[in-house]
């Protein structure tokens, strides 16, 4: 099984069947994983694991196509959740996706997870560039990027939403 072990952290995928777990039955994940679930409250991630199981149920299972789990090492929880929104584009891009548990939140844990996350990726053979979407006032999720060294490419409106669209394929924090 694919994990990432970083300073702090475990970071994994998530295997179709866990990914079940996670969109359909979280005490069964947690007691699958040996771990507890302290991310982000499953109702604001059950859309996104829903549309992730879906599309690796059609597509089959891969590192692109689910959730990768971040493990606070120390307590043994699962603290955050990160992952990308599909494959590779034709373009070699990706693009990235993370939350953090409230109570985990402005500890560098998701800078670590999402270097870990992206180094991982930039060595696949077919992803060129990272890319990462934030709204405009999620200073946070900026944050991160920034101290990655990543650079703004540009804006969309999408809606009523702006996004800053981040390119980080050659990241010079890592």
């Amino acid at each position: 099984m694919l994990s990432i072990e970083t300073s702090r952290l475990r970071v994994f995928p998530l295997p179709l069947a866990q990914l079940r777990l996670w969109a359909e039955d979280l005490p069964a994940l947690e007691r699958s994983l040996g771990y507890a679930y302290r991310g982000v409250p499953v109702e604001k991630a059950l859309g996104d694991a829903r549309r992730l199981l879906a599309a690796a149920e059609e597509a089959g299972e891969s590192p692109y196509r689910t959730v990768w789990m971040l493990v606070q090492r120390e307590e043994g929880v699962i603290i955050g959740s990160a992952g990308f929104k599909g494959g590779p584009d034709e373009k070699g891009e990706v693009e990235i996706r993370y939350a953090m548990g409230k109570d985990y939140r402005r500890r560098g844990y998701m800078t670590e997870a999402v270097k870990a996350i992206c180094c991982w990726a930039l060595e696949q053979p077919e992803v060129a560039h990272i890319t990462a979407e934030t709204d405009l006032v999620s200073y946070p999720s900026q944050r991160i990027l920034e101290r990655l060294g990543v650079q703004k490419r540009g804006m969309a409106l999408i809606g009523d939403q702006i996004f800053t669209d981040i390119l980080c394929g050659n990241l010079s924090g890592i």
